[in-house]
């Protein structure tokens, strides 16, 4: 029958006198299926509701993290790591600890049989440095925890799950940092290329693809800092900067990849990226001094743990930028280290890296600041690289507002990167955050993720962006550092609030469940302003009956519509 006009509407209206569908019943069990059926069935019209497909090879899956889901910190010969000391550290002002956390540890066979359930295909996970080794020698490996991670690949493999693996989140074993004074010295550079030759030859037949150290750029703007503040560190952090940090989390990332090329790669046969956050920042007008204030913070924040590894030297904005601030305070040596000869020869071999780890979550509007004692502040997080950027204001934090619409912060962070460097990307978090407490009422995050995937396919097909995948953060609602457990990105909840830690899915999986049925991307509208979940299809499978006649006939106009129009 052709899609004609009236065979749309008849089918609309048929579907209309079935009345809405009813509400969804609670979990009657830890592991269940999500009730929300995401159907093509109402993707006509306006480019907004094709589906986009997903491309052959992509990998959508989720991550997180060692540090903030395992718990059993100090069990089975783990070692405490840097986040166990920081958040033991009432100075800190963390609100709680990681110490049991979502107790992955021992319910992981659990979460991977959940992330199977969703239809994901890829897990980004970490290794905790601190329970592999927990004093950080390589010579001393824990048996219990070389051989947990072992039994954690198996099951992630076991559960069709491609593993995605980080060296490193932010928890480096306390005593190694305690020994060597952290990353602001060059002696934890060796420590960690031994850490990442015990992983590749514990692991690296299991694992195809290799994350080195995560957001290089995030830990050392702020980490230091924090550490200073709390007594752990010296607390020079904000007068030095995180330039010696970086420099050091860059030469250890380019010796383990130097390493992995010459010595396992031809048997392995693996990729291994750099992990990089980035906050687009926007012009705040066309004119030449915005848009050049706002590559500047692109440059520093970003570039300065980017650009080595690509051009083999720290680019000539943030040498400027550093050095100027440099002999401002009259230091003799620069606070951003040069590389070595031995280092540039490595460097000139090519880039470094297979791939970029992607972090994307919110960005700023920049504007030239023609007053820098104006007393206009960066975000907290960035207050140690402020007096480098004495020319850069931020108007207004572009983070997901209630709607979760801005899909152009994917976008721009996306196009900046393959312009920057054009090297391939995996999105290897992105998340949205729950501050209301909404459970697993979370229709908003489907949205959120519908929007963000589908601004990431429309880059790549109207510039050329290669790209990997797109690793939604995170599996499980997790331990989310100074926002304690009041910052919830997972799919599945975990009911903290009683201690039971049960799991549920959340709504939102219904559209991974979606994608991994049909293989493409549909639209998922933003909740209405009442708290109502906008035009989700909640077609249960006890109306499908009366609803079967109208649905196949939407469903067969709906996919003609959409193969003829992407």
């Amino acid at each position: 029958m052709p899609c004609s006009a009236a065979v749309v509407l008849w089918a609309l209206a048929a579907l209309a006198a079935l009345g809405a569908p009813t509400a969804v019943a609670g979990p009657r069990s830890t592991i269940h299926e999500a009730k929300t059926n995401y159907s093509t069935s109402q993707m006509l019209g306006s480019e907004e509701d094709i589906e986009y497909p997903v491309p052959e090879g992509f990998l959508i899956g989720v991550g997180l993290s060692a540090c903030q889901a395992e718990g059993a910190w100090d069990q089975h010969g783990k070692g405490p790591s840097v986040v166990d000391r920081l958040t033991h550290t009432e100075a800190a002002g963390f609100p709680a600890t990681a110490d049991v956390a979502a107790d992955h540890y021992k319910r992981y066979r659990e979460d991977l049989a959940m992330a199977k359930q969703i239809g994901l295909k890829s897990l980004r996970f970490s290794i905790s440095w601190a329970r592999v080794l927990p004093t950080g020698d390589a010579a001393h490996p824990n048996p219990e925890g070389v051989q947990f991670y072992h039994d954690y690949i198996d099951e992630v493999i076991k559960n069709g799950l491609e593993p995605v693996v980080t060296m490193a989140h932010f928890d480096q074993p306390f005593m190694l940092e305690n020994r060597t004074g952290g990353w602001n010295y060059p002696e934890m550079i060796d420590n960690f290329v031994d850490y990442a030759d015990f992983l590749f030859a514990t692991y690296g037949k299991k694992v195809r693809k290799w994350i080195t150290l995560n957001e290089p750029n995030n830990y050392c703007v702020y980490f230091p800092v924090l550490m200073g503040s709390a007594g752990l560190a010296p607390d020079d952090a904000m007068v030095l900067g995180p330039y010696r940090c970086m420099h050091h989390m860059n030469l250890a990332h380019l010796r383990t990849y130097r390493l992995y090329q010459d010595k396992y790669r031809a048997e392995q046969q693996g990729l291994v990226g750099a992990s990089l956050l980035v906050w687009p920042a926007t012009p705040a007008s066309p004119r030449l001094r915005d848009v050049l204030a706002a590559d500047a913070f692109l440059q520093l924040f970003s570039g300065t743990s980017m650009y080595p590894l690509v051009y083999g030297d720290y680019s000539p904005t943030t040498r400027h930028l550093v050095d100027s601030r440099t002999a401002e305070l009259g230091l003799n040596a620069s606070r951003l280290p040069a590389f070595s000869a031995a280092d540039k020869e490595a460097l000139a071999k090519g880039a470094a890296l297979d791939f970029i780890a992607l972090n994307v979550y919110n960005g700023y509007t920049v504007q030239y600041r023609d007053d820098p004692a104006d007393g206009s502040k960066l975000p907290r997080l960035l207050r140690s690289i402020e007096d480098d950027l004495p020319f850069v204001k931020i108007l207004g934090n572009s983070e997901y507002d209630e709607t979760g619409s801005d899909f152009m912060v994917m976008h721009d962070a996306v196009l900046w990167t393959w312009n920057s460097y054009r090297v391939p990307i995996l999105i290897a978090e992105n998340g949205f955050a729950d501050v209301k407490s909404l459970g697993v009422n979370d229709t908003i995050r489907a949205h959120f993720h519908s929007t963000n995937i589908r601004s990431l396919l429309r880059a790549m097909k109207e510039y050329g962006i290669q790209v990997m995948g797109y690793i939604a953060w995170s599996l499980l609602d997790l331990f989310e550092f100074t926002g304690g457990y009041g910052r919830n990105f997972g799919l599945v909840h975990v009911d903290y609030q009683s201690g039971s830690l049960n799991r549920t899915l959340k709504q939102s999986t219904a559209f991974f469940q979606y994608i991994g049925r049909t293989g493409r991307v549909p639209h998922v509208p933003a909740p209405s302003s009442s708290g109502a979940p906008g035009l989700l299809p909640g077609l249960l499978p006890g109306l499908l009956p009366g609803l079967l006649p109208g649905a196949l006939l939407l469903l067969a106009c709906a996919a003609h519509l959409r193969d003829s129009l992407f």
